[in-house]
């Protein structure tokens, strides 16, 4: 009779070595936002999940007292059946036995299906966990400040999710079939926004399209017209100092009703100025704060530097917004291998990524069309080359528009042997 109550016991050790060790894995391989999202569902077991993650230290104390103790049960009463049966030798027996079973149903099989039905089993184990911690609270309690005094926590302390980590989710999600190739891209700009500055994704000042504010309201509509612009920066005396800007829905009652004595200084509204070190999110915020739709990026010595607007800050998340006036012709088109044709404005950094090819980075321009202009020391005209030693590329200037560079035909080495 005392047999079979050991036995009996033994087996219970095991089942509860198996509920340690599922325990163990699916409580720790939950994440805090999934235990948010079955909070918010209710129940009792999501609010002992939801108190067992806020210690993940304690789940691993207490899964660890309690699976020790039940696999030191068994092998005991293992060896002691076994030397009952079998005498000296059943020392080994035992050790066989414990270790077999321990591992495949103890260990193996319970931890394999936790990591296959990590919710359930989270859930289903939390509220016996939480009442197991808070018997061994006395323990805990020691541990904590142990690990107080000796500065362990510090430590060991590291974020709960790091940024690689994501990435990794999010490069597994799309080979696995979870995204599509364009959720990818924006899920890995959304954690590029917070590090964008105001200067890459600004409009150069060479590039925006102003007016004078000593220019009349005539003038401002038909560069309204022309450009299909709902806005227009104000200038005073030169393009670099700023006093305003101008909306187009302003404009034209005035002008519908010929009101007289109206004009630009009249209707414009102040400027909104930022650093061009200052990050695109924060930008984002203080424009909707504001309720304005566009920014005047400053550099380092103050002077006007660009533009930059809401539409310019969405598309670093979504990729290019185009409307009815902009025209749908790509930075970079592929003429033949080895050949680019490259819009100016595109960054040097952007098409060396994009091309793999390895522009050079020191100087003192940020675009291809700068890079040209400060190769050649003036203002290019059409067909001119640039030939560049390092990584030896040649930059053809295909268009110019007024003192700005149009288009690039950037031509590998290889490329240009073939040609001659």
């Amino acid at each position: 009779m005392a047999s079979e109550i050991l036995v009996i016991i033994f087996f219970l050790c095991i089942l509860l070595s198996a509920f340690f060790s599922g325990s163990e894995v699916a409580l720790l391989s939950i994440t805090r936002s999934k235990v948010r999202t079955l909070l918010a569902r209710g129940g009792k077991d999501a609010q002992a999940l939801a108190t067992l993650k806020r210690s993940p230290d304690h789940i691993i104390i207490t899964v660890l007292i309690a699976n020790t103790l039940v696999n030191v049960g068994a092998a005991t009463i293992a060896t002691a059946l076994a030397i009952e049966i079998f005498g000296s030798i059943g020392i080994g027996i035992a050790t066989g036995v414990v270790v077999l079973l321990l591992l495949v149903f103890g260990e193996i099989g319970p931890k394999m299906l936790a990591v296959r039905f990590t919710e359930p089993v989270a859930l289903a184990v939390a509220r016996p966990i939480l009442l197991l911690a808070t018997i061994l609270s006395p323990v805990l309690w020691v541990f904590d400040r142990l690990s107080r005094s000796m500065e362990l926590t510090k430590a060991f302390a590291k974020p709960a999710i790091t940024e690689e980590e994501i990435r990794g989710w999010i490069e597994l999600g799309r080979e696995e079939g979870t995204l599509e190739k364009e959720e990818e891209q924006m899920l890995f700009n959304v954690l590029e926004f917070g590090d964008t500055t105001a200067r890459e994704v600004m409009t150069p000042r060479v590039n925006v399209t102003m007016i004078d504010d000593r220019d009349t309201l005539a003038q401002a509509v038909a560069i309204f017209k022309e450009t299909g612009f709902s806005r227009l920066p104000v200038f005073s005396g030169e393009t670099g100092n700023v006093t305003g800007l101008l909306n187009v829905k302003e404009v034209f009652p005035v002008v519908l009703e010929q009101r007289q004595g109206v004009g630009i200084r009249e209707l414009m509204h102040e400027p909104y100025f930022a650093p061009e070190t200052a990050k695109i999110d924060d930008l984002l915020k203080e424009l909707q704060k504001r309720k304005i739709h566009m920014g005047f990026v400053l550099d380092e010595y103050g002077e006007f530097a660009g533009i930059i607007t809401v539409e310019d800050i969405l598309e670093e998340l979504v990729g290019e917004i185009l409307d009815e006036f902009d025209q749908d012709e790509p930075e970079i088109q592929t003429v033949e291998p080895g050949v680019w044709l490259v819009n100016g404005q595109v960054r040097v950094w952007d098409a060396n990524e994009r091309l793999g090819i390895s522009l050079p980075l020191e100087g003192s321009y940020d675009t291809l069309g700068g890079l040209v202009i400060e190769r050649l020391g003036h203002i290019p005209r059409r067909g001119e080359t640039v030939s560049l030693d390092g990584p030896g590329l040649t930059l053809t200037v295909i268009q110019m528009l007024g003192r700005r560079v149009g288009r690039v035909k950037v031509t590998l080495p290889q490329a240009t042997a073939g040609e001659g």
